[in-house]
This record gives structure tokens, sequence and C-alpha cells, in this order.
């Protein structure tokens, strides 16, 4: 919430951007926000979703890495078929992911589509997938993975997803 008549309550966006990032502000103004309701933008919030964004940085940074250390070209892979149970899952938890935030963009929920992919990326592809994938990594699928993650989060966050989009 922020006031004209109480600028002591507002957050001045040019102080939080060089600080937290354009793309963490934008996150914490449209997810975790209902339709109608007044919110409190506080830099703890803010904090958090830069947070999130180093987060899909370090996983992209290991994705690339691994793509390195196979000597793979990463805008060379097309997404190939799963092969271990992880993988299946992730794909199935990925392309259910897909539906869920198309429909949410579709009617709007913009906040209920970012908390989808906010959740997915961090539980399910960083905590979950990429530990599963430091043994033996399905560099096509981990690429393809990413990409899809890319896509679904640059209405959110496009600084980062675009520069991101140009390595893989």
């Amino acid at each position: 919430k922020m006031s004209k008549s109480k600028p002591e309550t507002a957050i001045d966006p040019l102080e939080i951007i060089p600080k937290y990032g354009a793309d963490a502000l934008r996150l914490s103004m449209i997810v975790g926000q209902s339709p109608g309701n007044d919110s409190r933008l506080y830099e703890e919030k803010i904090e958090g979703y830069r947070n999130f964004v180093n987060k899909l940085w370090n996983a992209s940074r290991f994705v690339l890495m691994q793509c390195e250390a196979a000597k793979v070209d990463p805008h060379t892979l097309t997404a190939a078929d799963p092969r271990s149970i992880a993988d299946k899952a992730l794909w199935v938890e990925l392309n259910e992911v897909i539906t869920d935030i198309t429909a949410s963009i579709e009617t709007y929920s913009l906040s209920e589509a970012g908390e989808k992919i906010y959740s997915f990326v961090w539980d399910y592809f960083c905590d979950w997938y990429l530990e599963l994938s430091k043994g033996e990594p399905n560099l096509p699928l981990l690429v393809e993975s990413l990409r899809t993650i890319l896509k679904l989060l640059h209405p959110y966050c496009p600084f980062v997803t675009e520069e991101l989009w140009s390595e893989i």
C-alpha cells in the first residue's frame, strides 16, 4: 500500500531497483497480491524475490556448466525422452504447471500464475530435480525444462529471463 498523504509508507522504486533489481520488484508487486485488496510492499518481500531470481540464475548456470562439461552446445539441444523416474516426474509436473499457468494467465489471475511458477521453480526444479541431476544429468531435458521455465517467467522477470535465454 502506497499513500500520497503519507510518503514515509511508500517505497521508492528508484532506491529499490539498484539494491534488489527490477525483476525482484516486479515479482513482489505481482505475486501474492489478491485483486481488490490492499497489501503492504516491504523490503523483506522484495529481498525474498531477489533470492528467487538468484536461485534461477544459479540453476541456469548449473545447467550451462553441465553442458560445458559434456562439450555440448545448449543451443543445439532438442527435447529428449525422459529416461529415469525423476525425468518422467519432472516432465509430468512441468506439463501440469504449463496448463495451470496458462489457465491462470488467460483469466488474468497473474498473482496465482506467479505463485505456481515460483513454487515449481524453487521447490520442484531447483531443490529436487537439479539435486538428482548432479549424478548423471539428462542434458536435453534439463535445457528444455529451463527454456520452458524462462518462457513462463518472462512476463514476471523479463530482464533476467532475457539474459538467460540468450545463453540457451
